[in-house]
């Protein structure tokens, strides 16, 4: 569980004598995030804040796309309908600087992160200082109901569960690629661009180190299985070298993890495209689960379908 503190603002609580109005059922796409502010600062600084944060580049795609989809509404036009929206980031003028998040309050589900401030320069400064928690309070919430989605049909994963221990919720959208390998798993889900796919294995716990070269060994761990067990005519599945990966720690059901996004490509053919990579580290068999989902999309859109195999990835559960 992530723990969200905001240390340089006081946190704001939302009145108790503002009335709610719960409508079941919210709506709007997925990584779609409405933002309620007036026209003139929505094209002046604090504008320009929130884009900065919210619609940075995703890590891994070349081709560059936002990190999610942003649409104004003036705070007057907050109403009826729009009031439904699943995720919205309210900024309003106040005479002191704080942060709240609502939950549920107009539907459901339904995240809502306010924005407070006496004026434009400090709305804005507590926009950057507090720029990761609130990425990942929205990322947060999108990947659990992406999660919820996946859950109605899944795959069966049963052949998972017995070999490396894990539950995992995957689509039935997703076949298995590869049956006669017991230590490697395959799943692809064909799609109108192209294929998604996921990667299951495990290395022993020396291949990667928790020191500064840990990009170096997970890269060198990803090369030298993808290499070898995805097959690709007249070419050899491998991490990009032009584009340097990015690498952060992170939890998977409560267990250390190494979180890689990157570009992967196919030597001698013009094919690439994004990953995100999950080396876990498993005490108990006292090795490394390595799961990864990449896209081979050229044409297309690419956020929306790491967004599926991010979701799919952080779902596994360890079980004995």
């Amino acid at each position: 569980m992530k723990y969200y503190t905001f240390l340089l603002l006081s946190l704001i609580m939302i009145s108790c004598n503002e009335k709610s109005v719960r409508i079941n059922d919210s709506a709007g796409k997925l990584n779609d995030i409405l933002v309620v502010v007036d026209s003139d600062n929505w094209d002046g600084q604090i504008g320009d804040s929130i884009r900065a944060v919210l619609a940075r580049p995703i890590d891994g795609i070349v081709r560059e796309e936002p990190m999610f989809t942003l649409n104004q509404v003036k705070p007057e036009s907050f109403s009826g309908m729009l009031k439904k929206s699943r995720n919205y980031l309210f900024i309003q003028q106040s005479d002191s600087t704080g942060v709240a998040i609502r939950k549920d309050k107009y539907a459901l589900p339904q995240l809502g992160v306010i924005l407070r401030g006496p004026n434009t320069a400090a709305i804005a400064k507590a926009i950057s200082d507090n720029a990761n928690d609130i990425i990942n309070i929205f990322n947060d919430s999108e990947i659990a109901e992406k999660q919820r989605l996946i859950g109605n049909i899944k795959l069966n994963t049963d052949g998972i569960a017995d070999r490396f221990g894990i539950k995992i919720n995957v689509p039935q959208a997703y076949r298995y690629a590869a049956t006669d390998d017991p230590d490697f798993t395959w799943l692809r889900r064909d799609i109108v661009e192209g294929t998604m796919d996921i990667m299951i294995y495990e290395v022993p716990l020396e291949e990667i180190t928790r020191d500064s070269t840990v990009v170096q060994d997970i890269v060198r761990v990803r090369d030298s299985i993808g290499s070898r067990k995805i097959p690709v005519d007249n070419g050899t599945f491998l991490t990009e070298p032009a584009f340097s990966p990015f690498v952060n720690e992170t939890q998977i059901d409560g267990k250390f993890a190494f979180e890689t996004k990157g570009t992967w490509y196919v030597k001698n053919k013009f094919m690439a495209g994004p990953f995100v990579n999950y080396a876990v580290y498993n005490e108990a068999k006292k090795n490394w689960l390595i799961i990864e989902g990449y896209v081979s999309a050229p044409n297309a859109e690419q956020r929306n379908y790491l967004f599926e195999l991010e979701a799919i990835l952080k779902s596994i559960e360890f079980v004995d």
